[in-house]
């Protein structure tokens, strides 16, 4: 398994992935041409030539961004993919400068493996959807200001 940065013909097997966690509330539907449009900002676990997880870091300003959308191939879960996606993701945010890294979940223990705490983010009280405000917000510092 190795991860990598998408590309914008990886598309429609992230959404596949995402598509996998919707209905249960745990992930926010992300259309294909969005995903396509956005592929710089995305990781992607690759086994034997098929994508087996995702992972996308949305920056809110130049300190701050949020690990969103991670999701792991039913099948595969176990293996550590998820793990190294949430590695990935922290690297690729500190190389882009940022300070803190934050993820909105309902699951604290997975989060707290990492280093993540429950912490109010002020800069989220305006845009938290309903779906979204009934989950925990999770963050790590990970830079220096």
């Amino acid at each position: 398994m190795r991860v990598r940065h998408a590309h914008a013909h990886d598309a429609s097997a992230i959404r596949r992935l995402i598509d996998l966690y919707v209905a249960d509330g745990t992930l926010l539907p992300r259309a294909e041409e969005y995903i396509a449009a956005n592929a710089e900002h995305f990781l992607v676990a690759e086994s034997d030539g098929h994508l087996t997880g995702c992972v996308h870091l949305d920056e809110y300003a130049p300190s701050l961004a949020e690990l969103r959308s991670l999701a792991v191939d039913t099948a595969m879960q176990g293996k550590g993919i998820g793990s190294a996606l949430v590695n990935a993701t922290e690297a690729l945010a500190r190389q882009r400068g940022c300070v803190t890294l934050f993820a909105v979940s309902n699951d604290e223990a997975y989060f707290n493996r990492f280093g993540f705490l429950a912490r109010h983010i002020p800069e989220l009280d305006r845009e938290r959807s309903e779906v979204s405000r009934y989950k925990g917000v999770f963050a790590k510092d990970i830079g220096v200001v």
